[in-house]
């Protein structure tokens, strides 16, 4: 039994103003929003050639809960690629495709009909049988109750039982915060005579145990993944192995921070220039500098600076006055990234009826006044 385990594909994700100049249908399109395309479709050309007994996806195919027509519409004709092949894929929901309110319903019905499609979606823990293998289903839930779903799975008389989650562990850096909303298990939940645990939500590649995964997402979405592989797992029953393979995802670069309190105009601009990467093109790169004097910052010349980054997919430069209150800490503080933290939050909640992007819009350009930048 060989199978492929993806995650996290976000499709319909967008953000940034950049948009796509490839001749072809995604041409005018959001650059962000058609990567995620890219690397599924790249994902799906794989399966093809693989030819695995089934596919896996532990959560968030979609960026959120009412994906746009042109997202659905992708999505199908993947769908409809795996069915006619044979392949057939197990779809459970995350935390993006969850809606708080039951009578919003979901987009996963609309490919119930699809042959080889299974989605998990409607709250509770499913059973799915392919061939030698059950699969134990999860969707993303929060609470007592998905923790009594979850103690609740039980291994079949199937050759092979596979458990599919989408939460964060405890175990793991990224979840032991414990200011966090969002559903954290521990370890022992993981241990249930399961011959694999295809885990969803963190996005990176990461083992937990031996027989538990965490795949990754197949695009970076923020700057915290900029070094970060991206792709799927290839995982073969018989032979007991798991190999990642990587997909190409959008380069992010993440400059080190420069701390310009003592920096007059030269000095800053060498600093700047010391720090240009050779190769952006098609980049995402930030650059930060924090704590530059007034006097410095209006004579700095930033449209000189933005020139040398003209190949990459979006340059963002983020200069903070030493006056701002947010530059009161060192270089190193979390302040940094406050704006990456303030888009994760925002794409970590279901919010219905309301355009979640313009939110963000909203969200970063507060941030942006009160760090004191502008355009």
């Amino acid at each position: 039994m060989k199978f492929i385990h993806v995650s996290d594909t976000h499709l319909g994700f967008n953000a940034y103003r950049t948009l796509c100049t490839d001749p072809g249908p995604h041409k005018g399109l959001n650059q962000r929003e058609v990567d995620t395309y890219r690397s599924f479709e790249k994902f799906v050309d794989d399966a093809i050639e693989l030819r695995p007994d089934a596919i896996l996806h532990s959560g968030d195919l979609f960026d959120s809960i009412r994906p746009s027509n042109r997202t659905l519409g992708f999505a199908m004709e993947q769908f409809l690629r795996l069915s006619r092949e044979g392949i057939p894929i197990v779809i459970i929901a995350g935390n993006h495709s969850m809606p708080r309110i039951r009578e919003t319903g979901s987009v996963f019905r609309l490919f119930d009909h699809i042959e080889g499609v299974h989605c998990i979606y409607r709250g509770g823990y499913e059973k799915i049988r392919i061939g030698d293998m059950t699969v134990h289903g999860l969707p993303y839930g929060e609470g007592d109750g998905y923790l009594s779903q979850l103690d609740s799975i039980a291994s079949t008389d199937s050759r092979y039982n596979v458990m599919m989650l989408h939460a964060g562990v405890s175990s793991l850096k990224a979840f032991q915060n414990p200011n966090t909303n969002e559903q954290v298990i521990e370890d022992s939940h993981l241990q249930k005579n399961m011959d694999y645990v295809a885990l969803g939500h963190y996005h990176g590649y990461q083992k937990i145990l031996d027989n538990a995964y965490y795949s990754g997402s197949t695009e970076r979405f923020s700057f915290s993944e900029a070094r970060q592989e991206k792709g799927y797992l290839i995982v073969d029953l018989d032979k007991g192995t798991k190999e990642f393979v990587s997909l190409p995802a959008r380069k992010m670069i993440d400059l080190p921070y420069i701390d310009a309190l003592h920096l007059d105009v030269e000095s800053l601009t060498k600093e700047i220039e010391d720090l240009i990467p050779d190769d952006v093109d098609g980049a995402i790169v930030r650059m930060t500098i924090n704590r530059v004097l007034n006097s410095v910052r209006s004579s700095i010349n930033v449209k000189k600076i933005k020139e040398q980054f003209s190949t990459a997919a979006h340059f963002d430069l983020r200069m903070i006055s030493s006056s701002d209150k947010m530059s009161v800490q060192s270089t190193s503080a979390v302040f940094g990234h406050i704006e990456d933290e303030f888009v994760s939050f925002v794409n970590a909640r279901p919010i219905e009826n309301i355009d979640k992007q313009h939110i963000k819009e909203l969200g970063l350009n507060y941030l942006k006044k009160e760090m004191g930048q502008s355009d």
